[in-house]
């Protein structure tokens, strides 16, 4: 995604994400949150489901240097939609070291997190137009708290459908999970979509409220490896 289109793509909002959303056949409100530092599909995708799906085998982690994606971000949870990167750019020891952008109308957020083979942040250095400077985990925790919704309690699994995925040029079979997810004392529909085609990563998810508002949804827009792509991602320095 080339950055003179960033805002663009911010401004087409929810639409641009409905968009994407009817690539996928299946339900529509059976796609789950996404975000977390080894996929941008919504943290509450990774608690633990109490069902036998507990007992799959983990996907083997299958990154590179110069792994790249970018998810739109919307819902009610936040003000605007936004994009969010994230990026490998190098490693060192068994730590990955990625660099995360948030980016909306507003503004943009980077920092770069040393991430051990276990998702453990070993260390944080935010990233600024001028520099970097040092950064905390407390920071890395704040980033991804303004990409997802982590529900408080998951009552399992409800339905499984399979249908295809469209992400980039590609089409993908893909498989959707919708789980009843509570936040607080309000019920709400969480779903995951993911395909083997990318294992490990959430291509879509949302969370969506008894009553029918959309509390949170990520799209993955765009993936691939710089290396390999003349579309370079977008840039990881902050507005501040």
């Amino acid at each position: 995604m080339r950055k003179n289109s960033l805002h663009t793509v911010l401004s087409l909002g929810a639409t641009a994400t409905v968009a994407l959303a009817a690539g996928c056949a299946g339900p529509s409100q059976a796609t789950g949150p996404m975000l977390q530092p080894t996929s941008v599909a919504a943290r509450a995708s990774s608690m633990p489901e109490p069902s036998s799906a507990a007992d799959e085998a983990a996907p083997t982690s299958t990154r590179r240097v110069g792994d790249f994606n970018v998810h739109m971000i919307t819902g009610s949870f936040r003000k605007h939609p936004a994009l969010f990167t994230e990026r490998v750019t190098g490693k060192e020891g068994d730590a990955w070291i990625i660099e995360y952008r948030l980016e909306d109308t507003a503004g943009a957020r980077g920092l770069r997190a040393w991430v051990d083979a276990n998702g453990e942040v070993k260390r944080v250095v935010r990233l600024f137009e001028g520099g970097e400077k040092p950064g905390t985990v407390a920071d890395y925790e704040a980033l991804m708290a303004m990409t997802s919704v982590v529900p408080d309690s998951n009552d399992g699994l409800t339905a499984a459908t399979t249908g295809t995925c469209t992400v980039g040029p590609s089409e993908l079979d893909c498989e959707t999970k919708s789980y009843r997810v509570w936040l607080g004392d309000k019920e709400a529909s969480m779903g995951v979509t993911a395909s083997k085609a990318l294992p490990g990563r959430d291509i879509a998810g949302e969370i969506v409220a008894a009553d029918g508002t959309l509390i949170y949804r990520s799209e993955l827009l765009e993936q691939g490896n710089e290396a390999e792509s003349k579309d370079a991602s977008l840039s990881l320095l902050t507005d501040e």
